[in-house]
């Protein structure tokens, strides 16, 4: 079994699709998968929309 990612687990846990987190953010749906599988690095403007989103501070999704 697969570990989640803490990205994939804070969408998961505000009840939000990958689409919905898109539609809100204006990030693009293959942008958040990609950062959920730790394949791209977001840009600062993007992980603070996805960390006021989801409710958490960066530092607390991402450790850099």
């Amino acid at each position: 079994m697969t570990e989640l990612s803490p990205l994939r687990m804070a969408r998961l846990q505000v009840g939000k699709s990958q689409w919905h987190v898109a539609k809100e953010t204006g990030i693009s749906q293959s942008l958040v998968s990609l950062y959920e599988r730790g394949l791209r690095e977001p840009k600062p403007e993007h992980k603070k929309a996805l960390a006021k989103l989801y409710g958490n501070k960066a530092q607390e999704l991402w450790k850099s």
